[in-house]
């Protein structure tokens, strides 16, 4: 509408973008309009030169101005607590967010964390806020209450002034314009947002955290709730140390946030557009030094001895693949990790896939630390119902995918395992594979994968896709939770599934090394469904010869 009005009266149009959260082709074209653009943040700078393709020359970076003449320190017994029936002696922690998009995941980690520690404090939790997501809040906490029989949590709902929420709170969890009103206060923060987790906000963290927008544009560490949990029980155990920082960290905000310093930042920008002259060098956004040269890796895992030895169950649908499946499984009964429970569900095969499963497990010499489940079903239901039959049989803390015309590498299920055990904030993790047709041995490397969980989801949140399904090890809770996969998006289905996972604040990455070996071959579902998207290949491949051992 700005627009059209703008292209009527010859008055210029700009835009403000406040996040990463547009879909870049719309706002692609409302920005082919626009002379110039603010943009609040530094990672919305980045991301509108780089995924947007605007000139960086026309972004001004200009922050949310915070009134601090009215957001500053004031008496802790406000109406706000008393509202609530808090007494003064008793620690209350304030959310205040907004109850949709992934901000959700940040509220729902404050009430598991402050049940948590609710035996160590006298705690409260106040949630101050609305959006679509509010009855599930709603929901959470009256189940925590009830769990906990105390009435600890409360949803407070939206206020259109939350100073007296700020003033009265022992600590603050928020983000962006909520973390730096809130600092304006003098009040301790916990910053996590849509993004990533940032922890507490202290000096020596600032310049990480607002380079992140406090969580909200950019990645800096996995939320949890043992994270917010520690974050929480330091700032209720150091009071003058947090006192201390708290003074300092407003006057960070009086000093680079002050709505009258802003305000003439944004009079400048405005007056640079009128006049059809290059902004200001004080407005004039750059991109971080680090974005010119960074290069993400993937991770490389030395294996450790492992002190846990969980069960690992192997999902294999198999349909029609007689020919392949006995080598599948060897390398599957070839990996250095025990203990592992194979499933296999034949999903109404009519050629030999069922005599070969059968007489593969019955003439198998070794089978030291391996079980075998097997299911025929009577007809065929497609790969997604096959898939979630096969996850639903299985009985192990982690499951891992294997595609029944596919090999692994001997070490993959290990070496995901030590992934996952030493980074306990993932939940899942793949890896990079190679290529073959006929002969294992001659492969092609494949350049599908990314590595990097903040490079990882902005892709899938771009529509990309870069994770090879067949390659995942995730753990039992994600499928508790999200169920298996899904038969309406034929061809797409591990690509909801990822969607839907990530979409849940589940963490993943992909391992740098080739432990997946794809198998090529006509009759493949997705070589299928690709084709019928017309001839643009996904990936491209360069020759691998390093040799690939099986059974």
């Amino acid at each position: 509408m700005a627009v059209q009005v703008s292209e009527e009266t010859l008055v210029p149009t700009v835009a403000t973008v406040h996040g990463k959260f547009y879909p870049p082709r719309r706002l692609r074209g409302l920005l082919d309009s626009c002379p110039k653009v603010i943009a609040v943040s530094g990672p919305v700078v980045t991301w509108l030169s780089r995924a947007i393709d605007y000139p960086l020359q026309q972004i001004a970076l200009i922050p949310n101005g915070i009134e601090t003449a009215y957001f500053k320190p004031g008496i802790q017994t406000n109406p706000f607590r008393e509202e609530l029936g808090i007494p003064e002696d008793e620690k209350l922690v304030v959310v205040v967010s907004r109850l949709a998009w992934e901000k959700t995941r940040v509220v729902e980690a404050a009430i598991e964390a402050v049940a948590r520690l609710h035996s160590e404090f006298p705690i409260h939790l106040a949630i101050v806020g609305g959006g679509a997501h509010q009855p599930l809040i709603h929901a959470k906490a009256q189940l925590t209450n009830g769990r906990l029989s105390k009435d600890i949590i409360k949803v407070v709902g939206s206020r259109i002034d939350p100073l007296p929420c700020y003033q009265s709170a022992d600590v603050v969890i928020g983000t962006a314009r909520v973390a730096l009103e809130a600092l304006s206060c003098q009040r301790p923060v916990i910053a996590g947002g849509n993004a990533s987790y940032v922890g507490y906000l202290e000096p020596g963290n600032l310049h990480k955290a607002w380079s992140a927008y406090f969580g909200d544009h950019h990645w800096v560490y996995p939320l949890t709730v043992d994270r917010l949990a520690e974050d929480l029980r330091y700032v209720l155990e150091n009071g003058s140390k947090v006192k201390q920082n708290s003074r300092k960290l407003r006057q960070w905000v009086t000093a680079n946030f002050d709505i009258k310093g802003i305000a003439q930042k944004t009079l400048q920008f405005y007056e640079d557009t009128l006049a059809e002259r290059e902004l200001s060098s004080e407005l004039l956004a750059e991109l971080p030094a680090a974005e010119e040269k960074k290069q993400v890796k993937g991770k490389a895992v030395e294996l450790l001895p492992l002190r846990e030895t969980p069960l690992i169950s192997v999902a294999i649908p198999a349909y029609n693949r007689g020919q392949y499946l006995e080598q599948c499984l060897n390398s599957v009964a070839a990996q250095t990790y025990r203990p592992l429970e194979i499933v296999v569900v034949n999903d109404g095969s009519t050629d030999n896939t069922d005599e070969v499963a059968r007489k593969w497990w019955e003439n198998l010499p070794d089978r030291e630390g391996l079980s075998f489940v097997y299911l025929a079903l009577p007809h065929n239901t497609g790969y997604a119902s096959a898939q979630s039959i096969a996850y639903r049989l299985s009985t192990g803390e982690y499951i891992a995918n294997q595609d029944s015309d596919d090999l692994s590498h001997p070490q993959r299920l290990e070496k995901q395992l030590s992934f996952l055990l030493s980074n306990r904030d993932y939940s899942f993790v793949g890896t990079n594979f190679a290529v073959f047709q006929d002969d294992p041995n001659k492969r092609k490397r494949s350049y599908m994968v990314k590595y990097g969980f903040e490079n990882i989801i902005n892709t899938y949140q771009s529509g990309g896709h870069v994770i090879c399904f067949g390659t995942l090890l995730f753990k039992r809770t994600v499928f508790e939770r999200i169920g298996g996969l899904t038969s309406f998006m034929k061809g797409a289905e591990d690509y909801e599934w990822i969607t839907r996972a990530l979409g849940q604040g589940f963490y993943v990455d992909n391992l740098k090394e080739q432990l997946y070996y794809y198998r090529a071959h006509p009759r493949q579902l997705s070589r299928l469904v690709k084709a019928s998207r017309g001839p643009k290949r996904p990936w491209e491949y360069v020759l691998e010869v390093d040799p690939v051992k099986t059974k």
